[in-house]
């Protein structure tokens, strides 16, 4: 396959409604590593290393972006930058065109600087728009905002989460039941917006405060987050996958037991997944396509854990189910 070019890219509006409904281009996504991206897309980029141990490379509109995770990389994210294009692509044009695929964006709060964001929460695709003109800027998968209370501006200052959190730490499980009955929201949207404000002051703790003390009191901190995290899922901020996510990108467990819970929401078998080749990306598959998607991110998550997991069958289902990353949605 030839190198994707910018006049291929600038023919018709399939090239980013494919996007957004896939979060992939050519096959090419987020997790895909350099030598996959060129399989796929081909030799015609340029790269670049930034002073971060990120490599940036670039197929004129499309731009890969892995960053250094200990002595190999790890896929950061895929972006097509529409504000390069010869011909604008207005955002009313390409909603239409996904509304009629079946595949809707939703509009988050903007962003506070003159542009519009959308997103597409299944493929985890955020659409960022001039918000004067109306033409779209950039399409990025994972999207970097998301839609409902993650995307929203927070109502709180953050020194107020950071002092209920440190708070929450000092109590036990009972206190802690009861001080969050005294205080959640009635209303379920302000209640949700209030439980992803604490979980999010919380983790902004994790590497600091709450590292300090693992030394001591360990438990303390991992105990406090998944029960956020729980919180966060019950009221629907969170979905399994994204908890279980959370959960290993933080530590709060060790990693068999974190393996364990990845392996534990994986919402399909092995045997039954959605692949590329065999599930078209169509609304009437969407609910293979979203469990396909979930089993990717979650053994991707329990991947990174794997050096350090002692069990010798969670090992193995793991490394069966990175054997299919590739061919997952």
């Amino acid at each position: 396959m030839g190198p994707l070019t910018n006049r291929q890219v600038s023919a018709g509006m399939a090239f980013f409604t494919d996007f957004v409904v896939t979060g992939a281009v050519r096959g090419a996504d987020a997790t895909s590593t350099p030598a996959e991206v060129t399989a796929l897309l081909g030799d015609g980029f340029v790269e670049s290393r930034t002073g971060l141990g990120q490599l940036l490379r670039c197929y004129d509109l499309v731009e890969v972006a892995w960053e250094r995770e200990g002595d190999g990389l790890r896929g950061f994210y895929i972006t097509v930058q529409a504000h390069r294009l010869d011909v604008p692509l207005p955002v009313d044009e390409l909603a239409a065109d996904l509304d009629r695929a079946g595949f809707p964006l939703v509009e988050v709060a903007p962003d506070g600087v003159g542009c519009r964001r959308f997103v597409r929460a299944d493929s985890r695709v955020g659409v960022l728009v001039d918000e004067e003109s109306g033409q779209v800027l950039a399409l990025t998968a994972p999207a970097w905002f998301a839609p409902g209370p993650r995307g929203e501006p927070s109502p709180w200052p953050r020194e107020a989460g950071r002092d209920r959190v440190r708070h929450l730490a000092g109590l036990g499980a009972a206190e802690r039941e009861a001080w969050a009955r005294r205080r959640q929201p009635d209303e379920a949207d302000a209640a949700a917006r209030w439980w992803w404000f604490l979980w999010t002051s919380c983790r902004q703790l994790l590497p600091g405060e709450g590292a300090r003390r693992f030394g001591h009191d360990r438990s303390v901190w991992q105990e406090l987050g998944l029960w956020l995290l729980d919180a966060c899922e019950l009221v629907g901020v969170l979905d399994r996958t994204d908890a279980v996510c959370e959960t290993v990108r933080y530590g709060l467990l060790e990693p068999d037991a974190a393996v364990r819970a990845c392996l534990d929401a994986v919402p399909v078998s092995r045997a039954d997944v959605a692949t590329r080749e065999s599930t078209p990306y169509t609304r009437e598959n969407l609910a293979a396509v979203n469990a396909s998607r979930a089993a990717k991110r979650l053994t991707l998550a329990a991947g990174e854990l794997l050096p350090r997991v002692r069990d010798r069958a969670l090992r193995a289902e793991v490394e069966a189910w990175l054997e299919l990353r590739t061919r997952l949605m």
